[in-house]
């Protein structure tokens, strides 16, 4: 019995030092990988210009990433706009936090509202974790991941 219980002390810390040495590896890759990436100016999806995204100034509604790797990235709201990792989302962000098909911008007769569709992190608007579709105005921001993407109306 007493030689039972010493091999399960055993097995118990080993997959301790194994879950502390995953968890470690986790931080430091977000840690370092990222902000070593942005801070060089180095562009980690191959510095091409995305030809989704537009320029930050317009007439039309629009939203505009102010903090993620895509800061700065503006895209006009038209119709309906997905937000998310997927390379076929509407503004597509590279944010490892992100889901592949993350949020969903559509307008109804009143505003524009934002919907989170299923994905594993939670949609945020102006701090608050949303679970149901959302109505979103001028100046509203809208986490996704790390990505944070603001409404502008004219």
């Amino acid at each position: 019995m007493s030689l039972l219980i010493g091999v399960a002390k055993l097995a118990f810390l080993a997959v301790l030092w194994v879950f502390i040495a995953l968890i470690t590896g986790v931080i430091k890759r977000d840690i370092f990988t990222r902000d070593d990436a942005s801070r060089a100016g180095v562009h980690l999806s191959g510095g091409l210009p995305n030809p989704k995204r537009r320029g930050r100034r317009g007439k039309a509604a629009q939203l505009v990433v102010i903090e993620g790797t895509g800061r700065g990235d503006a895209i006009a709201l038209r119709d309906e706009v997905v937000v998310g990792r997927s390379p076929d989302s509407t503004l597509d962000i590279d944010d490892d936090y992100a889901s592949g098909k993350h949020a969903r911008f559509y307008r109804d007769e009143e505003s524009w509202i934002v919907a989170d569709m299923g994905s594993t992190n939670g949609t945020v608007v102006n701090g608050l974790r949303i679970t149901r579709p959302t109505r979103v105005g001028d100046g509203d921001v809208v986490r996704v991941g790390r990505t944070s993407i603001k409404v502008e109306e004219p």
